[in-house]
């Protein structure tokens, strides 16, 4: 499995736009990672405070990379089933058809990866009284 580590970051409320919350973003290398942030921060910051909850952003990776960003954030594989080979061939079959679908004629794939923007502690509540 290539270079891949679990990552969330605080990003504004969805709500009051003021607080932060933490977000979940997921498994990406830490050049992805990088890649995602600075995609967020241009969403936000063409926003203003007028943005969704959520928006897509754009991963681009190697062959290799795109098997373990799939298997990880789309088909719920662990760390340890990928190194230790128990991925179901019906997924690796799925995975391997995906990413030739996706990739460039660079020789990267592309995929839209979705981030949902949380509410923060203070605004939680109101979600909870809507309910």
């Amino acid at each position: 499995m290539t270079n891949f580590k679990y990552y969330s970051e605080d990003l504004p409320c969805f709500i009051c736009h003021k607080r932060m919350a933490k977000t979940e973003l997921g498994w990406f290398t830490p050049s992805m990672k990088d890649d995602v942030l600075e995609q967020i921060k241009n969403v936000l910051s063409q926003s203003d405070t007028d943005y969704e909850e959520y928006f897509s952003v754009s991963i681009i990776c190697s062959e290799d990379e795109a098997r373990d960003y799939l298997l990880l954030n789309y088909y719920g594989y662990s760390e340890h089933e990928i190194n230790h080979g128990q991925v179901n061939s019906e997924d690796s079959t799925e995975v391997n058809d995906l990413t030739s679908e996706h990739m460039t004629s660079e020789g990267v794939a592309m995929f839209k990866h979705e981030i949902a923007l949380q509410s923060c502690e203070e605004c939680t509540p109101e979600i909870d009284e809507d309910y």
